[in-house]
């Protein structure tokens, strides 16, 4: 394979990646950018070059810098962002149930079985909202 070929299959790896780590499906990113969704699955699978114009626009939608886009830059991805958009819009009580059990995987998912990072006791559970 030739590195531009190589290039171009890790610019569309990394297109793949920013999308899927916002949530957004191949069709509503050919929309915001007006192109058919087989365009944007051929530049997600490196058979298409992508335009700058289309790259300033990808690295807007997707909230990444477009030095990131091509390779040039590194920066973290954080799990907790898609975690944070999904709960943004539940309810204090949705919110408190998602809460309670991400802590009930936490702990189930430690030696000891279930205490609180190593130090033997069990975790408090959360008084519910009177409002409730």
């Amino acid at each position: 394979m030739s590195d531009e070929l190589e290039e171009h299959a890790a610019i569309g790896n990394r297109l793949r990646e920013a999308r899927e780590y916002v949530g957004l499906l191949q069709e509503d990113v050919a929309s915001a950018l007006g192109i058919p969704r087989t365009s944007l699955s051929a530049l997600e699978a490196g058979k298409r070059k992508v335009s700058g114009v289309e790259l300033r626009r990808l690295a807007r939608l997707y909230r990444r810098p477009v030095g990131w886009l091509l390779g040039d830059e590194q920066i973290e991805l954080h799990d907790v962002e898609p975690l944070f958009r999904a709960t943004a819009q539940l309810s204090d009580q949705d919110k408190e149930q998602v809460l309670r059990f991400a802590e009930f995987l936490a702990a189930a998912g430690r030696p000891g079985g279930g205490d609180v990072a190593g130090t033997g006791r069990r975790p408090t559970p959360r008084k519910r909202n009177p409002k409730s």
